[in-house]
């Protein structure tokens, strides 16, 4: 009986061993794919026809807050063309009056639309500005290679924020429905 548990016992252990990955392909495998998700977004970040569906929103006060229930987004129409509407919650410096909309709204072109990729790092920055009639807004956007992206937005007449969610192609958008 001690015999047959003791060959068990050595015959899963040799089965574990031979049949397991090496902690250097395991490494090597994490890597390939990292780097095929890093050109794909690079790819869809430079055709640029893309979607942000905003998650988390940083106000300067330190405070978390989720927008589940308030989603916010950026259209990416092309490089020179955008929807945005993000929630706002902070501070605003120079009032607009009681018609001016709380969230961060601009529909139309963008001004220095410029993309960097870092493919040491597998991080892209986008950053452009877009100017409204009321409000001019410099944004600067930070994509990981699995599409994780994180925006900050300093205006003229606010306090910068900080929005983090996730980017896509346009056509798989679902969340908004815009």
């Amino acid at each position: 009986m001690k015999t047959r548990i003791l060959i068990c016992f050595l015959l899963f252990s040799f089965s574990q061993i031979a049949f397991s990955q090496s902690r250097s392909e395991r490494k090597t495998l994490k890597k390939e794919k990292e780097a095929k998700a890093y050109q794909q977004t690079k790819t869809l970040l430079d055709n640029g026809s893309f979607f942000f569906n905003a998650v988390w929103m940083y106000p300067r006060s330190g405070t978390q807050i989720n927008l589940i229930n308030n989603p916010g987004f950026i259209k990416f129409i092309s490089n020179e063309d955008i929807d945005m509407y993000l929630p706002y919650v902070g501070i605003v410096r120079i009032g607009g009056g009681l018609n001016q909309p709380a969230a961060i709204q601009h529909k139309g072109n963008t001004v220095s639309y410029k993309i960097d990729h870092d493919d040491a790092k597998g991080v892209s920055t986008i950053s452009f500005t877009a100017d409204g009639s009321l409000e001019r807004y410099d944004i600067t956007m930070t994509v990981s290679s699995s599409g994780h992206a994180s925006i900050f937005i300093n205006s003229t007449k606010r306090d910068g924020i900080r929005y983090s969610g996730e980017i896509t192609a346009l056509e798989d958008q679902v969340l908004t429905g815009h």
